[in-house]
């Protein structure tokens, strides 16, 4: 298992990465039977320490959790806390080994964030990408899609369809309800 861990605006000391690494290592080793890799990532804003946990699970499939405390330890525990539950609840999916073959088949994307600019000439908007992030678009059934949607915390999630090989997408709508898009060419 691979773990890496990461400071933002603050210096982690050797004590907080190993007692971080040692609890990701064990929540891994109770409930998954495969070699997962993992990034930690520990803030702080002023008083209050942040910390998101991934969990990479075979290519492109991730499980996060996250935690804020005024104390970082207390908001690494709550973040492992949270994760757990998502481990726990969604094990018998991940466990899947027939469908966890598939996402091997995975085709490499690219995802970008843009940030809207006001143009200075014309007043019409420019838009300039600020990150790049390489990703996958994994063979799901749409249940994984909307189990994916919920392990990420992402606004939406792009994914080639296992019944019908088409390219899907589903997504969190702004009632609260799960969304979904069969694009059919």
């Amino acid at each position: 298992m691979s773990v890496k861990i990461f400071g933002k605006n603050l210096e982690l000391g050797e004590s907080l990465q190993e007692y971080s690494e040692s609890k990701i290592r064990k929540l891994s080793e109770t409930y998954l039977d495969e070699e997962v890799d993992s990034n930690i990532t520990i803030s702080k804003d002023k008083k209050i320490f942040e910390t998101e946990i991934c969990l990479y699970i075979n290519k492109g499939f991730v499980i996060k959790g996250n935690g804020a405390s005024d104390d970082a330890y207390h908001a690494v525990d709550i973040a492992l806390q949270r994760l757990e539950g998502r481990v726990k609840r969604h094990k018998n999916r991940i466990k899947d080994k027939a469908r966890r073959s598939e996402w091997g088949k995975a085709v490499d994307a690219v995802r970008y964030v843009l940030e809207r600019k006001p143009s200075s000439s014309d007043g019409d908007e420019e838009h300039l990408i600020i990150a790049e992030q390489e990703s996958s678009i994994l063979p799901l059934s749409v249940s994984e899609a909307v189990m994916k949607l919920d392990l990420t915390e992402m606004p939406v999630v792009m994914f080639k369809n296992a019944d019908n090989g088409r390219i899907n997408v589903v997504y969190k709508r702004g009632d609260g309800h799960i969304g979904w898009i069969d694009y059919k060419s």
